[in-house]
């Protein structure tokens, strides 16, 4: 059974968690592109989950939480905020409310029992939500990739439909690795 009076608490203090987060969101270098969504619009989104969470986490509807966050991922996606910086944006919100939650806690070892109730069913929330999340995403990227033309290619060549996708990584052309006399790699003597 999940601490009716901690929901509570979370949901009477929605207001503050949401300011706090938005705040993080926007200030962490992890989560830059944050900066770029309009502060009113996080906090909206914020709102919804901190409101919506004992309804969420009592039910345990996946299909709520699916709908939900497979949007939330599509708008991620069409805002142009990486999908590693909206997973970090949901393991911050994460952290904050399970720091609030143990905040709230008198140390009555009843109340330990429900606290950790709570903390295994918002781990178990937030492990559904990045679930979702991605598959939002990935669904925006697919969308995008097959309303593309097909790039021209040799008749003996399949067709492709993705753009080559750059991830910042550096040629490793001019990296000398030692290699050993049996051909290992990272071994100088052999």
């Amino acid at each position: 059974m999940i601490s009716q009076k901690l929901i509570s608490q979370v949901q009477s203090c929605a207001d503050k968690l949401t300011n706090d987060l938005v705040y993080a969101l926007q200030t962490n270098p992890r989560c830059q592109s944050y900066r770029t969504l309009p502060p009113d619009r996080l906090i909206e989104l914020k709102d919804d989950l901190y409101k919506n969470l004992g309804r969420w986490l009592s039910s345990r509807s996946k299909a709520a939480v699916e709908a939900r966050y497979l949007r939330l991922g599509r708008e991620r996606y069409v805002a142009g905020i990486p999908l590693s910086e909206v997973i970090f944006a949901q393991s911050v919100t994460k952290s904050m409310l399970l720091h609030f939650i143990r905040g709230c806690m008198c140390g009555d070892a009843e109340d330990l029992k429900l606290e950790h109730e709570l903390v295994l069913a918002v781990s178990e929330f937030f492990d559904e939500v990045i679930y979702w999340v991605a598959m939002g995403y990935e669904d925006a990227r697919r969308a995008q990739l097959a309303s593309l033309p097909d790039v021209d290619a040799p008749a003996w060549e399949p067709r492709r439909k993705m753009a080559p996708v750059s991830v910042g990584v550096q040629e490793t052309a001019d990296v000398d690795l030692d290699v050993s006399r049996a051909g290992d790699v990272g071994e100088a003597s052999g």
